[in-house]
């Protein structure tokens, strides 16, 4: 799994507004507790689409990059 900032990197997030967005979460968990369910769901649902994405570009790259089937060879 992908730390915060390597993720928010790969978003365009980074440096100083990754470190004030994460302070602002946190802030936010402090005054209001019953926030953390909703901030940690959302965390979870966005890192894991993200990741689902780059999974299947990966496949993708990898379907482009292996050798054509048999069958396009067995004509020549």
């Amino acid at each position: 799994m992908e730390t915060p900032e390597k993720l928010l990197q790969r978003v365009g997030i980074q440096g100083l507004a990754a470190a004030i967005l994460m302070i602002i979460f946190g802030a936010l968990i402090i005054a209001f507790p019953a926030l953390i369910s909703w901030l940690v769901g959302i965390y979870l649902i966005v890192v894991g689409a993200l990741n689902l994405a780059g999974e299947m570009e990966k496949r993708g790259a990898a379907k482009a990059e292996s050798p054509e089937s048999g069958a396009t060879q067995a004509g020549k």
